[in-house]
């Protein structure tokens, strides 16, 4: 009778580590909730809008600042810095044509990317096509990206094509959480001559 009792503990005991090892070996899936889903679906959708905010870049041994006016549609982005940041620069235009620059003084420029243009202009890198998309909290589509989440899975870091972003003060506009300050770096570090840090302040974004 004892043998039998013995045997029967060891029985159990066994089939609880194994039980206990099964549920160690596999791993917890972490889920995103539906409702956050359903934003960023939301968030993705939005092509149309038009944002008031204040930019500052430093690195390469200057700085500058300016008010940006940053006009998105489905057909055109217009974005317009009023201030001595860029020498003069006035309008950026893009279309599926292309991209034109036109300064204080009427001269004009033409290229097929926003960022190369702006670096042939002005001498600063600014990773348009990023900042599309971060200044929504969200990755640059098509770009492979690292990037962290809150505990609200607001997207709060991102290291995507060469940039350090890190996004802060999730504010409401048009009923939309975003943030409302965002501060982009190059990969290099602060000591190399080559960083850049880019610096977003948005003060009022309407989109339709």
């Amino acid at each position: 009778m004892k043998l039998k009792s013995k045997f029967t503990i060891v029985l159990f005991l066994s089939a609880a580590v194994l039980l206990l090892g099964a549920c160690a070996s596999k791993p917890v899936k972490k889920e995103t909730p539906p409702d956050w889903q359903s934003k960023q679906s939301a968030l993705t959708k939005i092509d149309r809008w038009k944002m008031h905010a204040r930019i500052g870049l430093r690195g390469m041994g200057r700085s500058g600042s300016a008010s940006l006016i940053w006009i998105e549609t489905p057909e055109q982005r217009n974005l317009r810095l009023l201030g001595p940041l860029g020498g003069g620069l006035v309008l950026l235009q893009q279309d599926s044509a292309g991209v034109s620059i036109e300064d204080n003084k009427g001269r004009v420029w033409h290229g097929q990317d926003a960022g190369e243009l702006i670096y042939r202009v002005t001498g600063w890198q600014i990773p348009v096509s990023g900042l599309r998309w971060w200044l929504l909290g969200l990755t640059e589509p098509g770009s492979k990206a690292k990037s962290t989440e809150d505990a609200e899975h607001r997207l709060i870091s991102v290291q995507q094509a060469g940039w350090k972003v890190s996004l802060d003060k999730y504010t409401l506009f048009s009923g939309h959480e975003l943030p409302a300050s965002i501060v982009i770096e190059t990969v290099a570090s602060r000591e190399d001559e080559r960083y850049i840090q880019i610096k977003v302040i948005v003060k009022d974004w309407v989109m339709e």
